[in-house]
């Protein structure tokens, strides 16, 4: 999700904490309320000013060393490519 851009809201457990940097990628949940909560403060002001999910957002792009689309550019789609010609014979 990172690689595309997104922040997220996970359930907290032991490690995630490696990956989602609070309040900079993202938050984590305990429980339903807090998700609840988590929610309302990052959509407050939506569509145009919401902040909170402009900065995790803008941090989940900072952390990544290349993009979702870059990857698929070089990686994916030749192969794709080159299974589909076979199949196509």
């Amino acid at each position: 999700m990172f690689g595309c851009g997104l922040s997220v809201c996970a359930v907290s457990y032991s490690c995630i904490e490696e990956l989602v940097k609070i309040e900079q990628n993202g938050l984590l949940f305990s429980s339903s309320s807090e998700l609840a909560d988590d929610l309302m403060m990052l959509f407050k002001g939506f569509p145009d000013e919401c902040d909170s999910l402009k900065l995790l957002r803008n941090g989940a792009l900072e952390m990544v060393s290349s993009r979702w689309d870059t990857e698929w550019e070089e990686h994916a789609k030749p192969l794709i490519s080159e299974a589909s010609s076979f199949f196509s014979l």
